[in-house]
């Protein structure tokens, strides 16, 4: 009895997903559809100049046909759609054009922000020696085992007998003892600056 339910309640699910994606399909190919296109008629070319009896002749002819064509009314109109066509695509033109340029400025100024970050970011800073503790033992064992550790990472130091502990400091010069002091710490669980 639950299934029947869940799988009706799951087909009823699924029926109206695809009535909602096929329903937004729809909507954008009528909302996307152009609207037809526009015929410009042309215009019949004009004869070559009849000698000027023939001409005569024919001069009140053309000038009925005027009266009676309905084409020359429309001309016109269909000049000005020719017309508002063309202006709409010079002005997708140029909001093309201008967002290209924007986009470049924009491009230009992140670079410059970036570059001055860079230049206000590494001030030059002092190198100065610093004693960091990394240990504080009750048995001098262990401290002469972290003190070999730190001389094999490069570090000098000393063990100082202080409040019944045997401390292990070690002499570090740097212009920056925060990256020093994260990476005796990675390596020997805490560190401290004495000095």
């Amino acid at each position: 009895m639950r299934r029947e339910r869940l799988l009706i309640l799951l087909g009823t699910l699924i029926a109206l997903i695809f009535f909602y994606v096929g329903l937004n399909k729809w909507l954008e190919s009528k909302s996307e559809s152009a609207p037809p296109p526009v015929v410009v008629k042309p215009t019949p070319p004009q004869p070559a100049s009849p000698p000027q009896e023939e001409k005569a002749k024919e001069e009140p002819k053309v000038e009925e046909k005027k009266q009676t064509s309905p084409v020359e009314p429309q001309k016109p109109k269909e000049d000005l759609i020719a017309q508002k066509i063309q202006e709409e695509k010079i002005k997708e033109v140029q909001k093309t054009q201008d967002s290209k340029n924007l986009t470049a400025q924009k491009q230009e100024a992140r670079k410059g922000a970036a570059k001055q970050e860079k230049q206000t970011e590494k001030p030059k800073r002092e190198v100065k020696e610093y004693v960091i503790q990394i240990g504080a033992f009750s048995l001098k064992e262990n401290a002469d085992k972290a003190l070999e550790k730190a001389k094999s990472m490069g570090y000098r130091g000393e063990i100082v007998n202080e409040d019944n502990f045997y401390k292990v400091r070690v002499r570090v010069k740097t212009d920056d003892p925060k990256k020093v002091l994260a990476e005796l710490k990675a390596t020997f669980g805490g560190a401290i600056i004495k000095q």
